[in-house]
């Protein structure tokens, strides 16, 4: 398990991270979205131990993170700009792995290579940046970390590579426990991988939850009348959005469901029906509450 608490982290006097608090069960992975800016990188950083906060502890597995050579050993931090030795090959950095992580694993990592066509025994230097996220991913699984910590780790892959990494790391961190977190601005693939999401804005961690519920918290109802509701009418149900066309009336409301539905029967609706939104959807309201880009 991984345990973030009160994290507290400023540059100077700017503010990055304020009161982080966040728990992920292994075996769970977890999506990290956020605006420009909003110190998703700065809270990896943290996690993994490379940077120590102002304020606040992580734990792994009930072990203090910091200055804990043990507890970094089970985190792996994959950069959105992998790092490697570049005139080394896949098999030398394996076994450069291996010279600090004696458990490291090499057949894994041979068999991760082939599974994804990559030559052992080239420089990694010459290979294109989207064949180095794959190489860099590879490294990592090979390593079996219990928490693994991505940072925009898929972009640069074709659709292809793409889906074959997701299922990947999908299977690793169900069957070995791992934790995962995906930090990134693709909500359609967190979407369709992560388990529970949050939304990181200038520094604070809000909206977390499991993916149903958080996409269920805010939809879209529509129905339509005899006649049109009044503006005013609306009002009690709180809407984000109003939109109309005709008799039509489509609200985007965040709360509770059968409230909602019980307040438009009110209307006598000719008919009416709740309508999903996607995670992106979501993200975007929930932005736009907060006051971004407005």
């Amino acid at each position: 398990m991984l345990q973030t608490e009160n994290i507290d982290m400023h540059f100077g006097d700017k503010a990055v991270l304020k009161q982080v608090n966040l728990q992920v069960e292994g075996g769970h992975i977890f999506g990290l979205l956020g605006t420009n800016g909003a110190g998703k990188s700065t809270l990896l950083r943290i996690i993994s131990g490379i940077i120590r906060p102002v304020g606040g502890r992580i734990r792994v597995n009930g072990a203090e993170v910091w200055e804990n050579p043990e507890a970094k050993r089970q985190i792996c931090y994959l950069t959105d700009d992998p790092a490697f030795l570049h005139a080394s090959s896949i098999a030398q950095m394996g076994s450069f792995r291996k010279a600090w992580q004696p458990d490291y694993d090499l057949d894994r990592l041979a068999e991760l290579c082939e599974r994804f066509s990559l030559p052992m025994h080239e420089k990694i230097g010459s290979f294109s940046k989207g064949t180095q996220k794959r190489v860099q991913v590879c490294l990592a699984l090979a390593g079996r970390p219990h928490v693994m910590l991505c940072d925009e780790t898929f972009d640069g892959l074709d659709p292809v590579m793409r889906e074959a990494f997701r299922r990947t790391i999908s299977e690793e961190t169900w069957d070995r426990g791992m934790v995962t977190i995906l930090a990134g601005h693709n909500q359609q693939e967190m979407e369709d991988i992560c388990d529970s999401v949050g939304f990181l804005h200038e520094g604070n961690l809000l909206t977390v939850g499991d993916m149903d519920t958080v996409v269920s918290g805010i939809y879209r109802i529509q129905f339509a009348t005899e006649e049109p509701v009044p503006d005013e009418s609306l009002v009690s149900l709180e809407p984000l959005r109003v939109q109309r066309q005709g008799r039509l009336c489509v609200l985007t409301v965040k709360g509770n469901r059968e409230k909602t539905l019980e307040a438009v029967k009110a209307f006598q609706p000719i008919f009416s029906e709740i309508l999903p939104l996607s995670l992106e959807e979501v993200f975007i309201l929930e932005m736009e509450e907060q006051g971004y880009a407005q």
